[in-house]
């Protein structure tokens, strides 16, 4: 390729402009159209919120719903919270999880706490007391008529509430009583001991996965309300420690890079070493083989995974894989530290100059919590959103009527049980309109374009702000008193267009992303061929490198649109066409700068989540007295280690922005002026020094 195609492909090098000192005031609105339709989609959205809350009942989602859909624990049955499942061998199929057990279910005040199974020889008056049965069923009927139409179980065992629901202790001690009773019921039971058993036991997990879920939300939860204090005075020091290493990276940058690096080095065999002694620990101390598969799963709790000594393995692999990797990469980059430290030291100098910056980011937070709040409000509305559908059940022998078949629908205020005595028409599940999948689709694609649209705002301020500090050649006197101000009312005016352009292009791509792992999903239900698992695989990740790729797009463009003003495909071209024609810097020097940046944000979030872990596993004998009763130990260190990551991530990603604006302006004075008097440098004397650059006419 010669020289004229090359240079025709990365674009003409920047000329010099008396004139240019900084972001253009004069400018006009950019990306009209796109704005326009970003509103439209934010009314749209609105119109999908209307309708999920006319419809949508979270009660349903919350709570057990009886074999008639009425909701346990409120309106008439507040003060029946537990739901009873009438016979659980009705319930050995994958679809529980989703529609419910296809069995009579009650709303009782309190689950079993004896054995009872329908014995014939005892008359109707000793068995009325013991039976349970749908609300509304009147006991002058004959006993077995009641149990054979479904209307009273014929069998309940000791039970524990789980979730809201009734789960039996052990019922693989009852299963020859239970054949027992079914085969005093009906004609014939199609079940034998082993067959009963194994039933049971694949009853019992469904269940459970059902009730799992929320049983696991009430415990978290009640952690959270026992230890909210501590968990802020947690985010509390995430937020001081944070600002003040942000602070000495202001005043000592190289010393506390440096320090970055080996601390990690450090946390990282530290971490190597603590879990494989775990390991060790667990596995010359504890045999789970002496628990059955059926006894761990039932007794497995989040709590327990810190048990295993499996979890502990892992995360020793974990671990040591990145304390390798950080290796790796401080012998090979060794010699490009030392400038991408200075250029972080240049980024440290803005920030401190326009310390405003460093709280900014607060305002792009909440509005992208305000965002992710308003989604999962209308994503909880829409699942809950339809109308209860009812379904012929049928008793254990069958319906017993030609004209009737099971599972097929019924109106529950119109069916006539006197029609065929086997059948009964029960509460299936909440069917939902046609439309509400496509709504669910347009709420997950209007929360991506929200909160990539807030991103992009945060980015193009601080863009506008750094290359106002870069530009003042000045920079005591230069820079303007209000930087932030300025640029954040230019992107107001001028370019919420561009913003939710290049937003709404990563949004398409982060839609198609979660497609496919849907389509993934669904085709490793239905085959397990390799082949299709590779090329499935193949095409997930080139998406991921597309849209990492995109992201670098648009944040260079937001750089370029927030200095020139320029629509985003014209501020792209440009951004990408500098770029390219000083690609081995950017690949060098501004890489290294964003994972010595990665590093001291990871120190941070590395040491408050292993100081949290210590003091709330018990390993602080000292503060252990102090800390309330929890029911995993994990909550607070889970929630405190991820509220630190995105503290931190809010105060380093000011320096993340800094750097990359820097870094553009940096390759635009390089190609703008050459340092002679009448063409000077912008940049600062200790970047010109690294870089051997400098001023002539300064020299002189």
């Amino acid at each position: 390729m010669g020289k004229k195609q090359q240079q025709k492909t990365k674009g003409e090098a920047l000329q010099f402009d008396p004139d240019f000192t900084g972001p253009l005031k004069n400018r006009s609105c950019t990306d009209i159209l796109c704005l326009l339709l970003f509103l439209v989609f934010l009314i749209g959205w609105g119109v999908v919120a209307g309708f999920a809350v006319v419809n949508g009942d979270p009660q349903r989602l919350l709570y057990p719903t009886d074999s008639m859909g009425r909701v346990c624990g409120k309106e008439e049955f507040l003060n029946k919270s537990f739901l009873l499942f009438f016979d659980l061998t009705r319930c050995a199929t994958p679809k529980v999880i989703a529609t419910g057990c296809p069995t009579p279910q009650v709303c009782v005040e309190e689950c079993p706490k004896s054995n009872w199974f329908y014995n014939p020889t005892l008359s109707d008056e000793e068995i009325k007391p013991d039976l349970i049965c749908q609300e509304g069923t009147t006991l002058s009927d004959n006993v077995k008529d009641l149990i054979t139409s479904g209307k009273c179980a014929y069998y309940y065992v000791k039970s524990k509430p789980f979730g809201r629901r009734c789960i039996p202790s052990n019922i693989a001690d009852q299963a020859e009583s239970i054949i027992s009773s079914i085969k005093n019921t009906f004609t014939h039971s199609k079940y034998n001991s082993f067959e009963i058993l194994e039933v049971l036991t694949k009853a019992m997990k469904n269940v459970i996965r059902l009730a799992k879920f929320q049983q696991v939300a009430e415990g978290v939860f009640q952690d959270i309300k026992t230890s909210w204090g501590i968990l802020l005075a947690g985010f509390g020091i995430s937020m001081l420690m944070s600002f003040f290493w942000i602070v000495l990276l202001r005043f000592i940058s190289a010393v506390m890079i440096w320090f970055s690096l080996i601390a990690f080095v450090g946390l990282s065999g530290f971490g190597a070493y603590y879990t494989l002694n775990k390991y060790l620990t667990l596995r010359n101390s504890v045999d789970n083989s002496t628990m059955s598969k059926a006894e761990f799963e039932f007794q497995m709790e989040i709590s327990k995974y810190a048990e295993l000594e499996t979890t502990w393995l892992i995360l020793f692999i974990i671990t040591v894989t990145i304390l390798v990797v950080c290796l790796l990469v401080l012998i090979f980059l060794r010699k490009r530290i030392n400038i991408a430290i200075a250029l972080i030291g240049q980024a440290s100098k803005a920030v401190g100059d326009i310390m405003s910056t460093l709280f900014f980011p607060v305002i792009p937070y909440v509005l992208q919590l305000v965002f992710l709040a308003f989604f999962c409000v209308v994503a909880v509305l829409l699942a809950s959103a339809g109308k209860a559908e009812y379904r012929v059940m049928c008793a254990e022998d069958g319906c017993g009527c030609s004209h009737i078949k099971e599972n097929e629908t019924c109106s529950f205020s119109d069916y006539n049980e006197t029609d065929c005595p086997g059948a009964s028409c029960q509460f299936y599940a909440y069917t939902v309109d046609s439309n509400i999948p496509r709504l669910h689709i347009y709420n997950v694609f209007a929360l991506f374009w929200s909160m990539f649209f807030v991103s992009a705002f945060g980015e193009m301020v601080l863009a506008g702000t750094f290359a106002s500090w870069y530009w003042a050649f000045n920079k005591s006197k230069d820079v303007p008193t209000f930087a932030v101000t300025g640029s954040l009312g230019r992107t107001l005016r001028y370019h919420i267009g561009t913003l939710a352009f290049g937003s709404l292009i990563i949004a398409i791509v982060r839609m198609i992303r979660v497609i496919l792992e849907y389509i993934d999903h669904k085709v490793r239900e239905k085959t397990d061929s390799k082949i299709v698992r590779c090329i499935m695989c193949c095409c997930r990740c080139c998406l991921w490198c597309l849209e990492r790729f995109l992201k670098f797009i648009n944040r260079n463009a937001y750089v370029y649109c927030a200095i020139y003003g320029k629509n985003f495909c014209v501020s792209a071209k440009n951004s990408f066409s500098l770029i390219m024609r000083n690609i081995a810097r950017v690949v060098v020097l501004d890489k290294v700068t964003d994972f010595l940046l990665f590093i001291g944000k990871m120190v941070v979030v590395g040491s408050i989540g292993v100081a949290s872990f210590f003091i709330f596993s018990g390993e602080v004998k000292a503060v252990q007295e102090h800390l309330p009763e929890m029911n995993y130990y994990l909550t607070p260190v889970i929630i405190i280690t991820i509220g630190t990551f995105f503290i931190a991530t809010a105060f380093f990603s000011v320096y993340g922005m800094a750097v990359d604006t820097l870094f553009l302006c940096f390759l635009e004075d390089c190609e703008r002026n050459d340092g002679s008097p009448e063409k000077p440098y912008f940049m600062s004397k200790d970047l010109m020094k690294i870089l051997d650059k400098k001023n002539k006419f300064k020299e002189e």
